[in-house]
């Protein structure tokens, strides 16, 4: 039997857009663990929202927060696959995986910004702010906040000066990203970089190559679904699809959401 892996954006892909829901795409994901597939959540959700989500769902395998900036790796898990934690950070139940600064880092090299360019970050707001800006609800806007290695901030400057603020943060080797209502501040890694880092993981445990399905539907999955052997890409709410033009032999998945998602990923697994 061929070694197989699922990763996975949420909103958009496996939840749906307007009501976050994933029941649509619960048999597939029962199809996954009886075939001990693993799937891999990754998202720009922070740890707590993830940790949620995967009790929910009983997954036990690893997961990816903040677009790639912290992959969570469960105790249990990494005793299984026998990995090195000597670079890790040890946590109660798991350890973490950082791929460049923590948000200690972050907040440091922001600060001194703030003379210059007018922009708000999750740390300059209370649990009202955030709810204010994101319709959460009280504790899932907790959980937003409860951050390891990003920061979100809405720009208040004047467009023209995002690239000179880019600058700067690039001379302290991190990035802006734009995500949907955000700007979010990150060290210089991605989703992509997450993927393979598991994958090596994976294949090394098993001494054979993993085939690898991904799914997304942003830009900020492209680099996910380029690291992997079959990626879907999900339609938006107006029923396009991204398009790359370096992204080859992609699946469309028929439908948004989780219903969609169920769709892809059983057309995506006869294609391997």
């Amino acid at each position: 039997m061929i070694a197989k892996a699922v990763f996975t954006d949420l909103d958009g892909t496996l939840l749906n857009h307007d009501d976050y829901s994933y029941a649509d795409a619960l048999p597939a994901i029962e199809f996954l663990r009886n075939n001990h597939i693993p799937l891999i959540l990754v998202s720009s959700k922070t740890r707590a929202e993830m940790a949620d989500l995967c009790r929910e769902l009983s997954i036990t395998d690893p997961y990816v927060c903040e677009n790639g900036s912290v992959i969570v790796l469960p105790k249990p898990w990494v005793a299984e696959f026998g990995v090195d934690t000597e670079s890790l950070a040890e946590q109660s139940d798991c350890y973490l995986a950082y791929r460049g600064a923590d948000r200690a880092a972050i907040l440091s090299i922001l600060k001194p910004l703030k003379s210059q360019f007018q922009f708000a970050g999750f740390s300059d707001m209370d649990v009202a702010d955030v709810i204010d800006c994101t319709g959460l609800s009280e504790p899932a806007a907790m959980n937003a906040m409860r951050r390891d290695a990003t920061e979100p901030l809405l720009w208040h400057s004047d467009g023209a000066l995002l690239e000179q603020f880019a600058q700067f943060l690039g001379e302290s080797k991190l990035q802006l990203l734009k995500g949907g209502r955000f700007y979010h501040v990150m060290a210089q890694c991605d989703k992509g970089d997450a993927v393979r880092y598991l994958l090596n993981i994976y294949q090394s445990h098993i001494g054979a190559r993993v085939r690898s399905i991904a799914l997304g539907d942003s830009q900020n999955d492209l680099k996910m679904l380029k690291a992997v052997d079959q990626a879907v890409v999900m339609p938006h709410p107006d029923g396009s699809y991204m398009s790359d033009k370096d992204l080859k032999g992609e699946l469309h998945a028929p439908y948004m959401g989780a219903k969609g998602w169920r769709a892809g990923v059983e057309q995506a697994l006869l294609q391997l």
